[in-house]
């Protein structure tokens, strides 16, 4: 007991540091987008950092097994460096004793992850669908940037605006799709945005020119309109948020009635992220057998291989399975079955030659 709760925390403690470390490259990867479109104006800067953070809870299921991985080759080649393995198999405490510690580690961690891809991620990912679709659907003329267009607003609204005094937006151009009755230009030398007296939002411009653009149809030529004004107000359609109903959020339950191949391979895909989870750790076994005399990056090099590998098959499969390529069953799955089977011959081999020799 004194041993594996001494094995334990050699592997927690890594454990801990590298997850911290793909949490953080992760984080960067992520916010690169999210904190660009703050820039540019199309997500204020503190739905920007929900999302960064919804994101970074995502991507638990993928992020935890490589972690697990890359502690358990650490601790475990830490061992064999300085012959604490060797003296523990002096003692009877061979491989065996070895796997089943890092089991003591990996199957709660991958219970974790199992709640995280089961049951967590679609929640998530329903916010993550709701909060984007309430940017898209809300203007706000004081997120245009000036000297840059800005477009998908609600009502499909293009604008572009020289300057800025305060809220105000100068020398502005605005450009929206009327329907039948052609194409609306705008020129404005002020815009502002004002809330109605009922409530609804209002832009508000200022000493400019109305274009009506209308091409005609056939043979006979549209009739466009000039209109020059010192105030045009344009009211603001409040449009209810509709959140697009996508895999990634589809609960558990649906995706296993459905025939659908892709819902299949979602399905599939939270599925494997618990068995990911002790693959990927089992694998670290091997990893550390590497030569002693072999420095702490050749074991960090030879785990972030194996996750690249391994996931990239993932990902290949669940693709196989969308396009019709992959049987549906095992489908995704067939990865980690395989990887068990590889993983058993990467344990094996030692007592076969132990056994040749």
């Amino acid at each position: 007991m004194i041993l594996r709760r001494y094995l334990l925390r050699e592997l927690t403690s890594p454990f801990a540091v590298v997850c911290g470390s793909l949490l953080l490259v992760f984080t960067g990867y992520s916010s690169a987008r999210f904190l660009g479109e703050a820039a540019s104006g199309a997500l204020p800067a503190g739905l920007a950092a929900i999302l960064i953070g919804l994101k970074l809870i995502i991507s638990l299921d993928a992020i935890v097994p490589m972690a697990l991985l890359l502690s358990v080759a650490l601790g475990l080649g830490r061992l064999q460096r300085d012959q604490e393995a060797t003296a523990l198999a002096a003692s009877g405490l061979g491989e065996r004793w070895l796997i089943s510690a890092v089991l003591w580690l990996a199957v709660p961690v991958a219970l974790v992850v199992a709640t995280a891809s089961l049951v967590v991620r679609p929640q998530l990912y329903q916010n993550v669908y709701r909060l984007e679709a309430g940017a898209d659907s809300r203007f706000d003329l004081t997120r245009l940037p000036p000297g840059r267009f800005y477009a998908d607003f609600a009502g499909g609204l293009v604008m572009f605006s020289e300057a800025a005094d305060g809220d105000d937006r100068l020398q502005v151009f605005t450009h929206a799709d009327a329907g039948a009755q052609g194409e609306a230009v705008v020129f404005a030398e002020r815009a502002r945005q004002l809330t109605g007296d009922d409530g609804r939002q209002v832009v508000e411009f200022h000493n400019g020119r109305f274009y009506q653009l209308d091409a005609g149809s056939g043979d006979s030529l549209g009739n466009d309109m000039v209109v020059r004004y010192k105030t045009l107000a344009l009211r603001l359609d409040e449009e209810q948020v509709t959140v697009r109903k996508r895999r990634k959020s589809t609960s558990n339950g649906e995706l296993a009635a459905s025939d659908n191949p892709e819902d299949t391979a979602e399905l599939q895909w939270r599925i494997a992220a618990p068995l990911s989870t002790v693959l990927l750790g089992l694998l670290g076994v091997p990893i550390s057998r590497m030569p002693p005399r072999r420095s702490r990056s050749s074991k960090l090099t030879a785990g972030l291989f194996g996750c690249m590998v391994y996931y990239n098959l993932l990902a290949v499969a669940m693709d196989a399975v969308e396009n019709g390529d992959l049987p549906p069953w095992p489908g995704v799955l067939l990865v980690p079955l395989a990887a068990g089977g590889v993983l058993a011959l990467l344990m094996w081999m030692p007592r076969w030659r132990r056994r040749r020799t």
